[in-house]
């Protein structure tokens, strides 16, 4: 019995839920894209001992549980011995080089997708820290599953000026989070954003630095959550500024060991996607950027409710958008998810084109 009260940051779009029994005080935390079903047991709950009616998220991105038996407000706080907290400058990660911020710390393996994110014409640098010892798993989807204790790190930049570091680790639980680190005017340090928030940075829009919640809202489950790591996005060759070679990241992985199975084929035999705006073929380049930018929710078990499966894998014919009337026609006339050629009527292309 009783009463379940739930927080979900003010948005129904956030990635993550918390639930709470009113009367037993028992907390519960788990990820939207959980797939169904999902029973939750006092074993597996944080037991706060309070009534709680309502939960409450502050500025700072702290959450708050209200007591309706005395009316007080409780802080969510960290117990001791949860391997420590995340340094407020990028400079204290341990992910960067501590003599100058700017360069990864040693040991960090840089990559890049063959078919990236837009990012209001952002460059990117990105990186993998993984745990001594430990490897990455391939998994049949093409997926690459990370061990407990990875950091994946991105900067971001417009032309030589550092925006932004996003650090996604893999805490020792096992569960995802995400950190962003604004950087200064100097372009000595980062410093740690919390709750997200909009700044002007010389671009034609403020530049949005995403909240914890946020980073997860896009890192899927379903998707793997790192998203650019996978077999197909890695099958392609990277200008490694050390040893100074230039060499396929297949090859590379598997020649460093740092992933199970290793990869004993011809990279040429495995799938690669293709770069959106390069020279490849349309029907390739288009269901690379759709892969990119809409198959981390439009997949089976993406946890949307419309059953578009945008994958680079699907053919056109079975990503059900064909013909399909969209649940939001973004006001065009007679309009199709893809409308056969007849762009005009497609919201695909539309949703690309909007902000």
């Amino acid at each position: 019995g009783g009463r379940v009260v739930r927080d979900d940051g003010g948005s129904g779009q956030q990635a993550e839920q918390d639930f709470a029994q009113d009367t037993s005080g028992n907390i519960w935390h788990i990820a939207l894209d959980t797939a169904p079903t999902l029973t939750l047991t006092a074993a597996s709950a944080f037991a706060s001992g309070r009534a709680i009616s309502a939960f409450g998220q502050g500025n700072d991105g702290e959450i708050y549980v209200i007591d309706y038996a005395n009316g007080n407000l409780y802080r969510l706080q960290q117990a001791g011995g949860g391997g420590g907290i995340i340094p407020t400058r990028l400079s204290a990660t341990g992910c960067v080089d501590a003599s100058d911020a700017k360069r990864p710390a040693r040991g960090l393996i840089p990559y890049a997708p063959n078919a990236p994110f837009w990012s209001d014409g952002a460059e990117k640098d990105r990186w993998i820290a993984l745990p001594n010892g430990s490897t990455m798993t391939i998994q049949s989807s093409g997926d690459w599953n990370f061990p407990n204790g990875t950091v994946l790190m991105k900067n971001f930049r417009v032309g030589t000026r550092l925006i932004e570091t996003r650090l996604f680790m893999r805490h020792p639980d096992g569960d995802w989070a995400g950190y962003t680190y604004e950087w200064n005017d100097a372009q000595t340090d980062a410093t740690r954003v919390i709750g997200g928030k909009e700044a002007p940075k010389g671009l034609a829009n403020d530049w949005i630095f995403p909240s914890e919640s946020e980073c997860l809202t896009c890192h899927t489950a379903a998707a793997g959550r790192s998203l650019g790591i996978e077999t197909a996005q890695l099958n392609g060759n990277f200008a490694y500024p050390a040893p100074g070679r230039t060499a396929n990241q297949l090859v590379t992985h598997s020649h460093i060991g740092t992933v199970t199975p290793a990869i004993d084929q011809d990279p040429a035999t495995l799938p690669a996607l293709p770069g959106p705006s390069g020279s490849g073929a349309l029907n390739d380049r288009a269901p690379a950027y759709l892969h990119t930018h809409c198959s981390l929710w439009h997949r089976r078990g993406g946890g949307t409710p419309v059953n578009l499966d945008f994958r680079f894998t699907t053919p056109l014919s079975q990503t059900n958008a064909c013909n399909a009337t969209p649940t939001n026609s973004l006001g065009i006339s007679n309009a199709r998810i893809i409308a056969p050629g007849a762009a005009s009527r497609s919201t695909v292309p539309a949703r690309m084109n909007r902000r």
